[in-house]
């Protein structure tokens, strides 16, 4: 008889175990399941803080929200899957606005020294920067709610070898430059006194090992350090600031409760606070890989030599960009960045 209750109580508990994991929330299979593509290296820092997202997102929002992500660009590059973010083919990404479907976009990916550094950077870009309400509004016109900004860094030139002049933004540096597929790009980089080669980045390694191209512009030393064995200079002009966002289709987002877009538009502040704190710590580390383990030569710009080309670039450049951009997204910028027009 004594056995007889102790198999009853065994049973009554495992059958109490099996309904409580029925319903208990954590192991309950997530109501969303999304696809996250960003196109860094898998392992990368933008790896790490794409899944530690995910990661959040999944405990603060008790198991409702799953996200995987996809790494190295394995998905599309950045270009294809902003257009499928945009489309909602894909619910997430960290990846740049892609110019080409509407030059206003150039303010979140290529708009030449609208800061000289990383502080301004923050001042400007950061959520309560002036540029922050004029992003989201133009990511949400193509259909993409942005979540927060991810500081890449500031950006700079490798080269075969250091022009001499390479501090007077008139003087011509007689050197091929691989520029991004991209107007503002191009025009900055002839302004700055270089031969500017539009040339997609897959093709930029090849371009400059063959001599097509002397050097690669379009990121922050991170870029520079995938062209570690082909080039032996680093010139930190800090043309333009790096941005990336972390985003979500914009139809996808208004489906959702108040609660998950609390959830996921606090994680996706946090993310960008970590990576704020880290980006200029970053930068400094690539380019002392570069030099240490390379024997990379450094160039940082002195203070007077930055605001000389700064100067140079806006008085030539900025024009152009108001015919890509248009009157009224280059009126507010001269008026919030307090830059006099030329």
């Amino acid at each position: 008889m004594k056995r007889c209750r102790t198999v009853c109580c065994v049973i009554c508990l495992v059958l109490f175990a099996v309904s409580f994991s029925a319903v208990s929330p954590a192991a309950a299979a997530p109501q969303y399941t999304w696809r996250l593509a960003q196109v860094h290296p898998v392992d990368s820092e933008y790896d790490i803080l794409a899944k530690d997202f995910a990661r959040k997102v999944e405990e603060r929002s008790n198991g409702r929200i799953h996200i995987d992500v996809f790494s190295g660009g394995v998905l599309g590059d950045w270009t294809e899957t902003f257009e499928m973010l945009s489309r909602g083919s894909l619910e997430l990404n960290l990846a740049q606005a892609n110019s080409n479907f509407d030059p206003k976009l150039n303010l979140v990916y290529y708009f030449p020294y609208l800061v000289k550094d990383m502080e301004e950077a923050r001042t400007v870009y950061g959520k309560d920067g002036w540029a922050y309400p004029i992003i989201q509004d133009l990511w949400a016109s193509h259909n993409v709610k942005a979540l927060s900004v991810v500081p890449v860094g500031m950006a700079g030139v490798s080269l075969r070898s250091k022009p001499a002049n390479y501090a007077d933004p008139a003087a011509s540096k007689n050197m091929k430059v691989r520029v991004m597929p991209s107007k503002p790009c191009e025009i900055t980089y002839e302004a700055m006194g270089y031969i500017s080669t539009p040339i997609p980045y897959a093709e930029a390694y090849s371009a400059i090992q063959t001599g097509i191209a002397d050097g690669q512009m379009g990121g922050p030393p991170f870029q520079a350090w995938q062209f570690k064995d082909v080039n032996k200079v680093w010139i930190q002009y800090n043309d333009f600031f790096e941005s990336w966002w972390f985003a979500i289709n914009l139809d996808l987002w208004k489906s959702l409760s108040p609660e998950d877009q609390a959830v996921l538009q606090s994680v996706a502040l946090e993310q960008s606070d970590i990576q704020w704190n880290n980006a200029a710590g970053e930068d400094e580390r690539y380019r002392q890989k570069l030099k240490n383990e390379y024997d990379w030569e450094i160039v940082i710009l002195t203070p007077e030599e930055l605001t000389r080309i700064a100067d140079h670039v806006r008085k030539t450049v900025w024009p152009k960009m108001e015919e890509l951009i248009g009157k009224e997204l280059m009126d507010r910028v001269y008026k919030e960045s307090g830059i006099p027009r030329p």
